[in-house]
């Protein structure tokens, strides 16, 4: 399966932030504390999340924890 422009311009987005959060623990803790405002100064660009959606950033650098995400469930 082909990725689209946008799925490959966010998947070097999200890259871009991880380099970003291991490289600085202040540009890390904006990121987690403000994620919108701080990919928005990162990009440069207004944010156009859906109506009542947020980012939610965790902090997964602990490598004593795993961590398991559940994702949303799929409509029948």
């Amino acid at each position: 399966m082909e990725l689209t422009t946008a799925q490959k311009q966010a998947a070097q987005l999200i890259q871009t932030l991880i380099k970003a959060s291991w490289k600085s623990k202040k540009f890390k803790r904006k990121l987690i504390k403000s994620p919108v405002k701080t990919i928005e100064k990162v990009t440069g660009k207004k944010s156009k999340l859906p109506e009542g959606v947020k980012i939610e950033v965790e902090d997964q650098s602990d490598p004593s924890i795993i961590y398991f995400n559940i994702p949303i469930k799929p409509k029948s």
